[in-house]
């Protein structure tokens, strides 16, 4: 599986990624600091989400800008493939040696540098980052800032390379030597090609954002101007494509404006003789707008083409942090880039780019100015690979047939998994049960037993089924085959019931959130689905603890499952007060924003070393805060935080279930 020897290659050279993470933590920093002085910061994300709601897919919002452009003398181009497209721009082009061009994510979708450097016609990227991506042949890491993972050394030694000449890694010589460079091209070019940031139906005018000034130059080559876009960046009004920008600079920079946000109704004119138009005057004599569907116009899920292409979702992704553009897609880099993939039922690509990387941690939502839930669309996109039998990782394989034919992920006698429980004696019937799922009850029977320990220091004896109790489906459920999970999932409350239970009482999140996510089944069988942490908060004033200053400096972990899946952030952290004889400390991603510990979604069992990256990275954030001990609320986070710290740990890692018995223990 190639895909997985490239992961392995990109947790191995991570370090070469330091630079963008560092950039990454300066755009996030900026960000926090200006966020008061966005006026009304929320009202303008809610606002972007209704506007593309309404906009995106929209005929006749798209009719109108196709008449306006046109009605303001652009010449406007449908284009309805990618393959239609690159042949309509290398037309406009053809006969020409010299293009230059500026940052556009539609352009590196459409590989159209490549593309027209291939017909003969050479295509220089004027953008600074676009530019040394350009000469180093490799992949852009974030919208705004393709080249921020590259050292000014490495930018050093690739432009004395490339000049022949040393060029000094004083960052004003190294832009002054590419800016001399573009300037020249700039001059000579006989077209400019674009994106476009927003279109302004109404008024048919072009909204194109950029920090640097080339793209307005790009956008005066005398000639012609081709502006390449799509449908989704069409929207009512100049006001609103002015709102579309505004939010776009402040998330993917920090900063609130841009330096120069240029709005093209159509060719440059004048008509100061005789008040008759002559175009051209110190433009293009033509603009060109060419619009690409590429299958955009007919997805059922339109979600991902809200995204306004800020990176955002990038500077938290905890995949991309480790291994960079290999997850993702040209132009549309992480999450976002599958998703979009998987929306236009390209699923072999969107494989090929990393659909089972993903940890279905949810953050990217969190921090997405559109708030796309690009993790649904991911599940979706691997739900319709199952549908189209596409082959899964052997691992996975094993995973979803194990599920099917042994009722737990690994392959193990069902006879073992009650194994945990042999000297409780837990009643088979009553109003709570625990239902242990396959990870605590094969992988961390202490956590089981401690749950028990907990339910029972409260006063409840809780139901157990034993052999008998089934998997809930939640990780076939996250690998897409959701008729697994449901047939899973309905078998278990066919139990519940039977059992005379009123509620289901979790320890794994996994568990909890599949548990809890079917309304119907619950509401059918009269069930409340409750993981521990919140059945003993709201049951706190049963506990008799006595807290504890065993663990040192404690900072809690949120589990994607728990936390942002569900919204349990108080409970346990109330309960860890109350365990602790001082307070814990919150790391600097906390609570909705929280980084993920890289075990969920199938990632663990198919891309270990990815997984454990992932983790080291948390435990680093736990570090940084002095923290000596990680709590957590989930079996697996415990265990890739425990595993990738090998036999040498610097930070504890235990369970909560494990913090609340050692109180009530020395209470007693």
């Amino acid at each position: 599986m190639q895909i997985r020897e490239e992961v392995r290659k990109a947790v191995r050279e991570r370090d070469s990624l330091d630079g963008m993470r560092r950039a990454f933590e300066t755009i996030v920093e900026r960000r926090k600091a200006n966020a008061e002085r966005f006026h009304d910061l929320q009202s303008a994300k809610d606002r972007l989400r209704e506007l593309k709601e309404f906009s995106v897919g929209n005929d006749e919002l798209l009719a109108l800008a196709v008449s306006s452009l046109r009605e303001n003398g652009c010449r406007v181009i449908l284009a309805e493939t990618r393959n239609s497209a690159i042949d309509l721009i290398a037309r406009e082009v053809e006969g020409l040696s010299l293009v230059v061009k500026s940052k556009s994510n539609l352009t590196k979708e459409l590989h159209i540098t490549e593309a027209l450097s291939e017909r003969g016609v050479e295509v220089v990227e004027t953008d600074l980052g676009d530019r040394i991506i350009q000469l180093q042949g490799g992949p852009s890491v974030h919208p705004t800032g393709p080249a921020c993972h590259l050292t000014r050394e490495q930018i050093s030694a690739l432009l004395s390379e490339h000049f022949g000449r040393p060029v000094s890694d004083d960052p004003k010589e190294l832009t002054k030597a590419v800016k001399e460079e573009i300037s020249g091209y700039l001059n000579r070019a006989q077209a400019g090609i674009t994106g476009a940031n927003a279109i302004a139906a109404r008024e048919g005018a072009i909204v194109i954002v950029h920090n640097e000034g080339n793209a307005a130059r790009c956008a005066s080559v005398p000639g012609r101007h081709i502006v390449v876009t799509s449908s989704e960046k069409i929207v009512p009004s100049l006001r609103d494509a002015v709102d579309v920008a505004s939010l776009q600079i402040f998330y993917s920079t920090g900063k609130l404006a841009s330096a120069y946000i240029d709005v093209i109704s159509g060719p440059s004119y004048t008509a100061d003789i005789e008040k008759k138009i002559f175009r051209g005057m110190h433009g293009p004599e033509e603009v060109i707008v060419v619009i690409v569907d590429d299958g955009r116009r007919t997805v059922a899920d339109r979600e991902p083409l809200f995204c306004i292409g800020c990176g955002s979702c990038l500077t938290h992704c905890p995949v991309y942090s480790v291994v960079g553009p290999l997850f993702g897609t040209p132009g549309h880099p992480g999450g976002q880039g599958l998703s979009l993939l998987s929306s236009m039922d390209r699923l072999r690509e969107a494989k090929d780019a990393g659909l089972y990387l993903c940890t279905s941690c949810g953050e990217c939502k969190v921090v997405c100015p559109a708030a796309i839930d690009t993790r649904k669309s991911i599940l979706k996109g691997r739900q319709a690979c199952i549908d189209q039998k596409l082959e899964y990782s052997s691992e996975h394989g094993t995973v979803v047939a194990s599920v099917r034919n042994y009722d737990n992920p690994w392959q193990m006698p069902r006879a073992r998994r009650a194994r945990w429980s042999s000297a409780l004696r837990l009643p088979s019937r009553g109003e709570v049960i625990y239902f242990a799922g396959c990870s605590t009850s094969f992988l961390f029977p202490d956590i089981a037993r401690n749950t028990v320990s907990l339910l029972r220091s409260i006063g409840v004896e809780p139901v157990y089924l034993g052999h008998s109790e089934k998997c809930c489906g939640s990780t076939v459920r996250k690998l897409g085959d959701v008729e697994l999970a449901r047939a899973k999932a309905e078998s278990c409350f066919r139990d519940f019931a039977e059992a005379g239970a009123k509620v289901v009482v979790t320890s794994c999140p996994g568990c909890y959130s599949t548990l809890d996510s079917y309304d119907d089944l619950k509401r059918n069988s009269g069930l409340r689905v409750q993981h521990i942490s919140q059945y003993m908060a709201d049951h706190m004033d049963r506990l008799r603890i006595s807290p504890v200053d065993d663990y040192g400096r404690v900072t809690y972990h949120d589990p994607c499952d728990l936390g942002r899946e569900k919204g349990v952030f108080d409970e346990p952290r109330r309960l860890i007060e109350a365990a602790l004889s001082s307070s814990a400390i919150e790391m600097d991603r906390f609570g909705s924003e929280s980084a993920c510990c890289g075990a969920g979604s199938g990632v663990k069992s198919s891309f270990d070393e990815l997984a454990l990256a992932m983790a080291q990275e948390r435990v680093r954030h736990a570090e940084s805060v002095g923290a000596e001990t990680i709590v957590t609320a989930c079996p697996w986070c415990v265990k890739n935080l425990r595993d990738c710290q090998g036999t040498n740990p610097s930070v504890s890692v235990v369970d909560l279930t494990e913090l609340l018995l050692s109180s009530i223990a020395k209470e007693r």
